[in-house]
């Protein structure tokens, strides 16, 4: 048996250090195209180096319509405000993100991100509504010797402003496997991002899963992540998943990826996308 000890993290850095009903920063996503980068934290405020990083995403639906959104996040290592894709995150998918008060989208990430490292965040959706961004950083793990933390990504199942489609099953059952793309890269931590493509929605519970298989044989990575409509106002979230805890998998390249899921009454559209970090 290989000896590990718990790592926790002696130091964090958040621009949202008190309860708000508007948190984080506000982005405007470009229409079909990234839009302008915002700051999240200057290289003066990444006093240490991060190993993670979390994100809360709200207030970004769009009543009455499809809101299809997907998220960068960019570095400028200099501290500046160049920021670019390398070390960071592309195209995490976050539609239809529900105010703060009624839970938003939650994502978290073990990247390892560089001490005096700026970072930004920017957008592209079906239109330019804006959305709210917030972030939580960790670092000084406390046993260093056991803290893992990754330098690159790699995001699957992209298509347009969104992810790929998939059909949850209706009333509790699972629908069918849909893949979402092969790995290029191996990484070893894994986050479903996924959620509606409706402009009208219900109130109801989803489940999603991600699974690495052939087409035919298939093991879930990602169990049962929880999607909530909290009424009929094309909004939804996700809280603080499972994935923070449990996305760890180590998948090599060339594997490919599935998602499946499940509705609590009749299915809506759904669309979603993998964000691999490897190191």
């Amino acid at each position: 048996m290989v000896a590990t000890r718990p790592c926790g993290f002696n130091w964090w850095y958040s621009l949202q250090t008190t309860p708000s009903t508007t948190p984080g920063v506000l982005v405007t996503p470009g229409s079909g195209s990234k839009g302008a980068y915002v700051q999240l934290a200057s290289g003066a405020n990444l006093a240490k180096d991060s190993y993670a990083l979390a994100l809360w995403v709200n207030a970004g639906s769009t009543s009455t319509g499809i809101r299809d959104l997907l998220l960068d996040i960019g570095l400028d290592p200099a501290g500046g405000t160049s920021y670019s894709q390398t070390g960071g995150i592309n195209n995490i998918y976050a539609p239809q993100s529900s105010n703060a008060v009624d839970g938003g989208r939650w994502f978290y990430f073990p990247l390892w991100i560089k001490a005096g490292t700026s970072v930004g965040v920017c957008g592209q959706a079906n239109d330019a509504s804006t959305v709210r961004v917030a972030a939580w950083f960790y670092g000084q793990p406390t046993n260093p010797e056991f803290a893992v933390a990754g330098q690159y990504s790699e995001t699957l199942g992209v298509s347009g402003n969104g992810g790929t489609p998939f059909t949850c099953g209706n009333s509790a059952a699972w629908g069918s496997w849909t893949s979402l793309g092969t790995t290029t890269k191996s990484c070893w931590h894994w986050t479903l991002a996924w959620g509606h493509n409706v402009g009208t929605t219900t109130a109801q519970m989803y489940f999603a899963e991600l699974a690495v298989g052939d087409g035919s044989n298939y093991k879930t990575i990602l169990p049962c992540q929880p999607m909530f409509n909290p009424g009929t106002t094309e909004k939804s979230g996700n809280g603080p998943t499972p994935a923070f805890c449990c996305g760890y998998w180590e998948v090599p390249a060339g594997a490919t990826l599935y998602v499946r899921g499940s509705a609590s009454g009749t299915a809506q559209t759904t669309e979603a996308v993998a964000v691999g970090i490897g190191s």
